[in-house]
């Protein structure tokens, strides 16, 4: 259980809330102050993040400016629906998002994601084509709904680019565990985007890509996420949502920041990045 620190409060803009409750995986209690992004990526998956979520409600702060993060969200799980690119091939598209667009229509979300593409085996990239088409359905809607888009991207970076000039014209986007070089992400920053990158455990494996980027990149652009129960360590068998605090502290060390500072920047980061849909009804 992470310690409570009246100074600080952990935001992690990537963790799979459905997974964690399939594993058994605890979720960080109320002598934390923690908010997070849960992306659910079925009808199943959103009907259990629609359960717990009610568990974990606002607890008094020692932060009195984050009442602004009450009004976007109501609680202190932000929530994202969209087609997973490793679905591709395995689902009924239409009937998927036909449901993202019901929760879209209802004004349940805070952002669509994580949509986008993997490449990373024979088997995703024989369903390329699946996940394109899946992509700029979901690109679409979050065009048409106004709403951030979560980016996942795996072996795939050219997609980025390509892409750009639709990214552009969204709120804000997340590009989730960015597996980029530094000078790519200042690349896609330059052509306009309101990007922001978040980094889980890579940053303590000694991934150099991942650390430079943490390192060189501008503070207002970074967050933190786990992926929960997802991206674990060697010897490991998931990822909790408590390491958030070991993530933290690793993004301290790297960029060399106080964590009352960087605990400052993230939140800004994490509300100014979620904050497009004030209204999101729980």
């Amino acid at each position: 259980m992470l310690e409570k620190n009246e100074n600080i409060l952990y935001f992690d803009a990537h963790f799979h809330l459905a997974d964690c409750v399939y594993d058994d995986i605890p979720l960080p209690g109320n002598d934390i102050e923690w908010y997070a992004c849960t992306c659910s990526h079925s009808k199943e998956e959103w009907e259990i993040t629609e359960r717990f979520r009610n568990k974990f409600g606002m607890t008094e702060s020692s932060d009195a400016c984050h009442a602004e993060l009450v009004s976007a969200s109501h609680d202190r799980l932000y929530v994202s629906y969209a087609l997973h690119p490793q679905s591709a091939g395995h689902i009924n598209i239409k009937e998927n998002v036909a449901f993202l667009e019901q929760l879209l229509q209802q004004n349940k979300l805070n952002a669509i994601g994580e949509a986008g593409f993997d490449y990373f085996n024979e088997e995703f990239r024989a369903q390329a084509a699946t996940q394109e088409e899946m992509f700029n359905m979901q690109l679409d809607l979050a065009l048409q709904y106004n709403l951030p888009l979560i980016v996942h991207c795996r072996k795939a970076n050219e997609k980025l680019f390509e892409y750009s000039k639709q990214f552009k014209k969204i709120p804000s986007v997340l590009f989730h565990s960015f597996m980029g070089m530094p000078n790519e992400a200042r690349s896609l920053l330059n052509r306009g985007i309101n990007a922001y990158f978040s980094f889980g455990k890579q940053v303590m494996n000694n991934n150099k890509k991942v650390i430079a980027c943490v390192r060189e990149l501008p503070e207002q652009v970074l967050l933190t996420e786990t992926d929960a129960p997802w991206q674990f360590l060697k010897g490991e068998t998931h990822t909790a949502p408590e390491d958030i605090k070991k993530i933290f502290e690793a993004f301290c060390q790297i960029r060399q920041t106080a964590p009352e500072q960087l605990a400052q920047t993230l939140k800004n980061n994490f509300y100014n990045l979620f904050s497009q849909n004030s209204n999101t009804k729980s």
